[in-house]
């Protein structure tokens, strides 16, 4: 049998439709991914026993399952059939639905290839698709036009921002599921959530005055009543304790209580962890170097106001040992820091040097020697030997064998061998050396990259709807094409004529599917237009992005020495390097020529 052509069958009182879809398959040879079906009508069936023969509900019956307050009375069972017509699947909407384990609600979950057509013929097709999901998984029907008004207001509120992820469609209306309590420790928990790794054993974690440091969620003791399946579900009421099993100094914590919750709130600024179900504070912040065997690891507080000093014990041995991840509001570091050390504040000083496979996250850091990496906004540094940096502004007095990215740089001293990537202002005071390599882009500075990113991917989304959209705008001309010989039979006619074939129903039938194809169509080819619209806007503001560059200049006070490299890049509209060569004893500024977006020279 033609999977995509065989004589569509009507099935009455369908109790399971997975096995009447396998059975159908099976006896058809045709794959069940190749059949769907529609649900032509709801019959409901009521019992008051267990034992007796359902009845089918009409009329006034009918009209009151559909009311709330009937539908959660515990003294009757329901179930429904469905009469169904198995037809050959032609599309795929990009729909699904989800279902809570208690089912007490179901969600509409809507893929990338979901296309929507703001059309009152599209959103019938939609609720159909629903329809049949929700019979395939014997959801039970009720309070339909309500549900699809609202899955329509939801649709075009998505269709703004072309995100259609997941739409509540119902609930039940007195099933309250059993949750039992949950004790969470907030912070530490906040911490792995941002970091996506687990924190290491026996951490402490920074807070500050009034800041949440546990809760205890009340267990949800639930409701007896009926599931959207139909059934009516009879929660477990036992008595279940809601005092936490947790101690703690009043010194320290304050417990508040909230109508579903305890909050375990801080009275000072200190580093915790909960042992042995107390919560104990650490409230050292001065240190004598900080290694893993004589001193905590203290992640968080980056707003608890805290202040961690640390001072070398003596200056043979680092102030930070290896291995130690350490974070506060303020960090400052007498002496150096050891290999694979992680340090993360709002502000850090380090009057020492960083082992080149050390990590420092700061909003402003002051380092001496730095080594390894830097990640943040702002930073001095005295001695870059082949370090990283990626920031917003940096100055640095001597720059040896370095990696740069930053908005601004600025270096009194530029040796040999180092990288500098930059998008607005490289100052240098005195050229020293050579085999330097400078980039011009808009991506060395790091929150403009993520920016382009954002756009880059709303950008792929939007073609990736334009893709299924023009796919759906193929399959409805196929379909207006199949329709059109008939359609230009009529136009041809007289009226009288017309008007007898159109009492011929399949003919009718064609007409109604040309005009609704047609109009579909034209609402189509708008949303593809609005979409182009979109598209354009967004790579014309990358193109605004991009020629922020046309500003970057570098400014020299000095001759250069040996050979340097100066590299321009743009990436919109298409890649492009340009590439610099500048000689020994050369004296020029260099900057981008705005008209020719070329790297130019000026004579300093």
């Amino acid at each position: 049998m033609d999977a995509l052509n065989f004589v569509p069958q009507v099935i009455k009182n369908c109790e399971n439709i997975n096995d009447q879809l396998q059975q159908f398959s099976t006896s058809s040879k045709i794959a069940i991914e190749k059949i769907w079906f529609d649900v032509l009508n709801i019959n409901t069936f009521i019992k008051i026993n267990e034992k007796d023969e359902p009845h089918m509900i009409t009329g006034n019956e009918l009209a009151q399952f559909e009311k709330d307050n009937f539908y959660i009375k515990e003294d009757f069972f329901v179930h429904q059939t469905y009469d169904i017509r198995i037809r050959p699947k032609t599309k795929d909407y990009g729909i699904n639905i989800e279902i809570t384990p208690n089912a007490d609600k179901v969600y509409a979950l809507f893929d990338e290839s979901f296309v929507m057509i703001d059309d009152e013929r599209f959103f019938e097709e939609i609720f159909g698709v629903i329809d049949s999901l929700m019979a395939q998984n014997k959801i039970i029907f009720r309070q339909q036009f309500q549900q699809r008004e609202n899955l329509k207001t939801k649709l075009k509120e998505s269709k703004v921002e072309c995100l259609f992820e997941k739409i509540l469609l119902k609930t039940a209306p007195d099933l309250i599921p059993y949750k039992p309590a949950e004790f969470h420790f907030t912070i530490k928990e906040e911490w792995e959530k941002e970091k996506s790794k687990i924190a290491p054993e026996n951490a402490f974690f920074g807070v500050g005055v009034d800041g949440v440091i546990a809760e205890y969620i009340k267990p949800i003791e639930g409701k007896n009543g009926r599931n959207l399946k139909g059934v009516f579900v009879k929660m477990d009421t036992k008595k279940i304790d809601q005092i936490p099993p947790i101690t703690f100094s009043k010194t320290y914590v304050r417990k508040e209580e909230t109508a579903d919750k305890w909050l375990f709130k801080s009275l000072i600024s200190g580093y915790v962890k909960i042992l042995n179900n107390f919560i104990t504070f650490n409230t050292k912040y001065e240190f004598d170097s900080m290694k893993l065997i004589n001193a905590p690891i203290f992640l968080g507080g980056l707003d608890s106001g805290i202040t961690l000093t640390i001072t070398s014990d003596d200056d043979l041995n680092d102030a930070v040992g290896a291995n130690m991840i350490i974070e506060a509001t303020t960090i400052d570091v007498v002496g150096s820091i050891g290999e694979n050390v992680e340090l993360r504040a709002q502000t850090i000083s380090i009057k020492g040097q960083t082992h080149q496979s050390s990590i420092v996250n700061a909003t402003e850091a002051k380092i001496i020697t730095h080594k390894g990496k830097f990640y943040g906004e702002n930073i001095t540094v005295k001695n870059l030997d082949c370090g990283f940096i990626q920031a917003n502004d940096c100055s640095i007095e001597t720059s040896s064998g370095g990696t740069i990215y930053s908005k601004k740089i600025s270096i009194k001293k530029l040796k040999s061998n180092n990288k500098i990537n930059f998008s607005s202002e490289c100052n240098l005071k005195e050229i020293q050396g050579g085999n330097n390599e400078f980039v011009i882009s808009s991506s060395s500075h790091i929150p403009t990259q993520e920016t382009i990113e954002f756009i880059n991917k709303k950008i792929s989304l939007l073609k990736t709807k334009m893709r299924s959209m023009a796919k759906e705008y193929q399959f409805l001309i196929s379909k207006a094409k199949k329709n059109k010989p008939i359609i230009d039979k009529i136009k041809a006619a007289d009226k009288s004529v017309q008007k007898v074939m159109l009492n011929d129903e399949d003919i009718k039938k064609a007409y109604q599917e040309f005009s609704i194809h047609v109009k579909q169509l034209k609402v189509l080819k708008k949303e593809l237009l609005n979409l182009q619209e979109k598209i354009k806007q967004l790579v014309y503001n990358l193109m605004q992005i991009e020629d922020e560059t046309l500003r970057a200049k570098i400014n020299t006070n000095s001759e250069w020495k040996q050979e340097n490299e100066i590299i321009y890049q743009r990436r919109y509209p298409k890649a492009t390097d340009q590439l610099l060569t500048l000689k020994d004893g050369e004296n020029v500024d260099i900057y981008i020529d705005s008209k020719t977006k070329k790297i130019t020279k000026k004579i300093s």
